[in-house]
């Protein structure tokens, strides 16, 4: 019996009548809704069968993955705060390293909670004494906070419950800590409160804010200060408003500002107020506030390009920059004064790891399409990187190339593509594997996959087309395809497809497009509007129901990015590209493989499963219909090791059997 039978859904929109026959699997907790996911299971266990060697491919994924992996450093107290996983273990667990001697303690080992346990550093006491972390289930949001005394290494009774973390300061006196903790979206207010360590009593509440649809409130700290930061939605727009306390006075506050215009970036450093400003600045620039608000000066002009990311320290500031998607980071004084660039590796990404450390030093990680992250400390004082972790790689390496293209879209604007593989010149119509992601302002730069090496080492070639609705270009690059512009980004990926096909490098038979979250929409709508393109589509973790979208979880929060069906102009822009909305029963569609699961709060799972279910009741979808769904799985990526091999290993046994990759021939070392 055709699914489609099943409660549909018909409702008239701006007086278009639309469509929407698997409403019903919107609904988790419906039986049908079960036995659906557990027949998609079985579909998906059926097809992997009969992918070939799938050992061969899972053991160059372990190569790759089953290393030793350190992240989230914070030098404080003469001592490493971080994370590290082992080879062998299935999660990071927490340590403490003193500097000087060089010993290591373990804090926080997480596999006492299960296998979907996964724990990581929340905050840090000035004096290092006092640890916050963070323990989450699969790959929810939501996360609990539990504290450790860093000196005898015991977890306190003292813990805040599972929810939305919005900060946490520890008190002056470290007898206690305050917290903006959102434990469900049914309370009336936004509040900061006060919890005094080993007390029975309730905590004490010193903030209140007003709350409003889609609004949400962020504490942040310095030595001196507490900072509320209140984001809501007015119109279309989301406005900011940021009030300031004493930390020995948190029940006395003032407001600094009302009614600031995102994007503006507050940041309370030793009794300053500085703010990362972008208004009549496209680039940005760093301003000082007095505390009633007042613009005092400007620390860091605008440049010709923008500030990425900013990382203050005691007496420095530094910046991150992309220029023609080179990378660089400038050192400041607190005055402004610029102190220059530092050195960094060329060719790759780099990310400041915006955590305070002790002194003016700071973390940066750099990574390429060939190099693993390396985590660098600079050393403000011999103005140094020095390494303090770099992931192994596996042996029996060949070289890549990395090449840099151009092409047209479809209104004349040239789009910059980075094409990696053995040969990125080929015109023997090699397996492609095309990905961008072209939202938010997020640019696509330089990464290291597993996925993307081992289909290289295959003998593949990765497409990376820099498309509008990124920020690799600037924030007009951004601006080009956001709402109701949104199609500019499914034209420039389209293009892209064309060009590489047009230039011999490949053909649609051998064409690939994979993407996750927003680039998860992306591939949805590019399968959908040129399903002759590609043979095969990787979507993981998409949104794909465009006109639903707002209704799941806090997606409305992204109103900004895609629009609203309550404007009638977007409600036609999104109605016109909306992956589910899109798909015509007589053509039969690339084969396709979605990845999704329970706990994505972000990208919610009814959209693959709705999506899928469309395209498998359709008597024309010979290609097949593939659905890897986990209860566990989330949009962070955080599940344990063994899961992650097994699933990077169906992800790419499916690209090599519709692509006709061989796994043995030339292939996995």
């Amino acid at each position: 019996m055709p699914l489609s039978v099943l409660k549909p859904v018909e409702e008239i929109l701006h007086g278009v009548v639309v469509n929407d026959p698997y409403r019903w699997l919107e609904d988790r907790a419906l039986p049908e809704t079960q036995d659906w996911i557990e027949g998609q299971q079985r579909r998906c266990d059926s097809y992997f069968t009969s992918c070939g060697d799938l050992a061969s491919i899972g053991k160059r994924v372990q190569d790759y993955l089953d290393t030793e992996v350190a992240d989230q450093p914070v030098r404080v107290g003469g001592r490493y705060f971080y994370r590290r996983r082992d080879p062998g273990q299935e999660q990071a667990c927490i340590y403490v390293r003193d500097i000087t001697k060089g010993t290591e303690r373990l804090l926080v080992d997480p596999s006492n909670g299960g296998p979907f346990a996964s724990v990581g550093i929340y905050r840090i006491s000035e004096d290092g004494s006092l640890l916050a972390y963070e323990a989450k289930q699969g790959g929810e949001d939501r996360r609990a906070i539990r504290f450790v005394d860093v000196e005898s290494g015991k977890t306190l009774a003292d813990r805040i419950e599972t929810g939305y973390a919005r900060g946490l300061a520890f008190a002056p006196d470290r007898r206690g800590f305050f917290y903006c903790h959102e434990l469900s979206g049914d309370v009336k207010e936004h509040r900061i409160q006060l919890h005094r360590f080993h007390e029975s009593v309730a905590d004490l509440v010193v903030f209140r804010g007003a709350r409003t649809p889609g609004s949400r409130l962020i504490l942040t700290a310095d030595s001196v200060h507490l900072g509320a930061i209140l984001i809501y939605r007015r119109g279309p727009e989301l406005i900011e408003d940021l009030w300031i306390a004493r930390r020995n006075e948190p029940t006395c506050w003032r407001q600094v500002f009302a009614d600031r215009m995102l994007p503006f970036s507050p940041i309370l450093r030793d009794g300053r107020i500085f703010a990362l400003s972008y208004a009549d600045a496209p680039n940005g620039r760093l301003i000082e506030l007095s505390e009633d608000g007042r613009e005092i000066r400007v620390i860091i002009p605008e440049r010709d390009t923008m500030i990425r990311r900013l990382v203050v320290a005691s007496s420095r500031i530094y910046t991150s920059h992309l220029d023609n998607l080179v990378p660089s980071v400038r050192k400041w004084s607190l005055s402004g004064e610029d102190l220059g660039e530092i050195d960094l590796p060329p060719d790759g990404t780099v990310q400041l790891i915006a955590y305070r450390n002790e002194g003016d030093g700071f973390f940066y990680t750099y990574e390429s399409f060939t190099q693993p992250t390396i985590t660098f400390e600079y050393l403000s004082d011999s103005g140094q990187s020095q390494i303090w972790h770099s992931q192994a790689l596996p042996a029996n390496r060949e070289p890549v190339q990395v090449r840099r293209v151009t092409y047209r879209s479809n209104d004349d604007t040239l789009i910059p593509m980075t094409l990696v593989g053995k040969s990125t010149g080929s015109t023997c119509e090699v397996p492609v594997i095309l990905s961008a992601y072209g939202g938010f302002g997020v640019s696509a730069t330089p990464q290291f996959s597993v996925l993307v090496t081992v289909l290289l080492e295959l003998g593949a070639v990765f497409a990376l087309p820099h498309i509008r609705g990124g920020g690799e270009l600037g924030r007009a690059w951004h601006e080009a395809a956001r709402g109701k512009d949104r199609q500019t980004s499914f034209d420039d990926l389209l293009r892209a497809a064309g060009w590489l096909c047009r230039e011999g490098i490949t053909s649609p038979r051998r064409l690939a497009l994979f993407g996750g979250s927003n680039s998860g929409l992306l591939v949805g709508a590019a399968m959908t509007q040129r399903p002759d393109l590609f043979r095969a589509v990787l979507c993981i973790a998409p949104l794909l129901d465009m006109l639903r979208y707002e209704h799941f979880d806090k997606a409305a929060e992204w109103r900004h990015e895609y629009g609203s069906i309550g404007d009638p102009e977007e409600f036609k822009a999104l109605h016109a590209y909306s992956p589910y909305h899109r798909m015509e029963d007589h053509i039969n569609y690339p084969s396709v493989m979605f990845v999704s699961g329970d706990k994505d709060e972000r990208c919610n799972p009814a959209h693959v499963r709705k999506m899928a279910a469309r395209l498998e009741d359709r008597d024309s979808q010979t290609s097949p219909v593939i659905v890897d769904y986990s209860e566990e799985r989330g949009h962070a990526p955080v599940l344990p090791l063994s899961i992650r091999i097994d699933a990077l290993t169906r992800r790419i046994a499916f690209l090599c059997k519709e692509l006709g990759l061989s796994t043995s021939a030339g292939g996995v070392p």
